[in-house]
């Protein structure tokens, strides 16, 4: 029997999609086979954490799906199990947002009418991990597109790369939302430089079908709660396509008017319909667990929350829920401070140092050059402008040249700034071992920088600088640490 040899001639005509793409499913693979393996050889810590009312009565179906898969049903994971499967029966279920969740419940729940002999749990899983394979596919090509606008081909594929093995590698394949709020952020931020390049041009206006590009920020305010800070991206498209428009066209005073008011209601219209989505998911929080109403419950989520004490929704008077009677009653805020004691520099007690230790890599590469990204513009380049999107011919009468694949272009400023706050907000404010899922799904930025340091397609050799090995230990280790910790409920969240 004579076994086929790859065709390496073949795999060289690819285009960079094709290989990202190749890539991307390969790496997710390889991403299920170390979870199984180490859900097999490593036994698993009592977290003592949440865990969803799971079925008593499995199938040799859902022992299979259980016995391969069973890994990635760690930490939050639970918690968007429990709301695909149930819906949002407990307070503390309030912190995670809808849109990825009750999708593939709906999808999951259609399924199981057609598949038999299988729990829903059993769907739900598989459906999570597979449309999870599926987006982060997507999340690489797009990346790389938008990469290239700002960079060139060889940024953009190797920023892709690194994006394919990232240091919060598990939790893009786990049930969790870093995977589509990747994908929403970068569709964001290419739909907006498509947009001004397009618009920024004299001639072209805007119409009712350019707020499609508005989708994917819309959506990614119902994904995660950092998602309305895409927002911020939109309006500063807005902002710059108009500043731009001033210079090349030479207007009087009144119709510099009517075109200021015109651009500040569509940016207006744009930004509230970004909102709407937001806002809809906290009233139907105030309407479930700010008022009393009779429920039908199935009798294990009764039981799971007189066990464990949980609130639930149609019960307000029994329980003493402040936030529905705050001036602005956000649920998200209030569970975040309740259940999980978010809050400035809450964390910050001396047993959580192997927490900080966990962050500080990703915390200062991206703390580290956000602040270097303005030194060098605002400092030393003395650039004050704002609210562009691409790079000046000129800083303080002396002409500049800036080459593709610059770090610290200024076109670049709203990204770093944008990262920097990110980087801020993790180290002062939240559970700080999120910081390092939170900003690999949140921001291009770490794989632009890394990108630049660390040369992929090169053996490591004595030669390689000190930030070329560290950086590769930490993208291997974290990678492979991630998988291992994670599916067996150790300390990786």
């Amino acid at each position: 029997m004579f076994i086929k040899r790859p065709n390496f001639q073949m795999l060289n005509t690819w285009t960079n999609e094709e290989k990202l793409t190749h890539l991307a499913y390969s790496s997710r693979f390889l991403i299920v086979f170390l979870q199984y393996t180490a859900n097999r050889i490593i036994p698993d810590h009592d977290a003592k954490v949440f865990t969803y009312p799971e079925p008593h009565n499995k199938t040799a179906c859902d022992k299979v799906v259980d016995h391969v898969l069973g890994g990635f049903l760690r930490w939050d994971a639970q918690y968007f199990m429990h709301i695909a499967k149930y819906g949002y029966t407990y307070e503390n279920t309030l912190a995670f947002f809808p849109l990825y969740p009750l999708f593939v419940g709906f999808s999951g729940k259609l399924l199981s009418q057609i598949v038999g002999e299988v729990h829903l749990d059993s769907i739900l899983l598989i459906f999570f991990i597979t449309l999870n394979i599926y987006i982060f596919k997507e999340s690489t090509l797009t990346l790389y597109k938008l990469t290239e606008i700002l960079f060139n081909k060889k940024v953009a594929y190797d920023s892709a790369v690194l994006f394919c093995f990232s240091p919060a590698s598990i939790f893009f394949v786990a049930p969790y939302t870093e995977c589509l709020f990747s994908y929403l952020t970068f569709w964001s931020i290419l739909n907006c430089l498509q947009m001004y390049r397009k618009y920024s041009k004299p001639n072209n206006e805007f119409g009712i079908k350019d707020f499609m590009c508005i989708l994917p920020v819309a959506l990614s305010t119902i994904t995660r709660s950092n998602g309305i800070l895409n927002i911020g991206f939109l309006t500063y498209t807005f902002i710059s396509v108009y500043k731009k428009k001033l210079k090349l066209q030479q207007q009087k005073l009144c119709l510099h008017s009517i075109n200021t008011l015109k651009y500040g209601f569509v940016m207006l219209m744009a930004i509230l319909d970004c909102l709407i989505p937001f806002i809809a998911f906290q009233y139907y929080c105030l309407l479930k667990f700010c008022q009393d109403f009779p429920t039908e419950l199935p009798e294990e989520i009764l039981h799971h929350a007189a066990k464990n004490k949980f609130i639930l929704p149609g019960t307000f008077t029994l329980n003493d829920q402040k936030w529905c009677s705050s001036w602005l009653p956000l649920a998200y805020s209030y569970v975040q401070d309740h259940y999980w004691n978010v809050g400035f520099l809450r964390y910050y007690e001396f047993k959580q140092w192997p927490n900080f230790l966990l962050a500080f890599p990703i915390l200062f590469i991206l703390t580290y050059s956000s602040i270097k990204h303005l030194y060098v513009n605002l400092v030393l380049r003395k650039y004050y402008s704002i609210f562009i999107m691409e790079n000046p011919t000129k800083i303080k009468k002396h002409k500049v040249r800036y080459s593709d694949g610059d770090l610290y272009q200024p076109k670049l400023m709203v990204f770093y700034v944008h990262t920097l706050f990110l980087s801020l907000f993790c180290t002062f404010f939240i559970n700080i071992q999120v910081s390092t899922r939170l900003l690999c799904s949140g921001s291009p930025v770490v794989y632009w920088i890394c990108s630049k340091h660390l040369h992929l397609f090169k053996f490591p050799s004595k030669s390689d600088s000190s930030i070329d090995l560290l950086l590769r230990i930490y993208f291997i280790g974290y990678f492979v640490a991630g998988i291992l910790l994670f599916c067996n409920f150790l300390p990786w969240t």
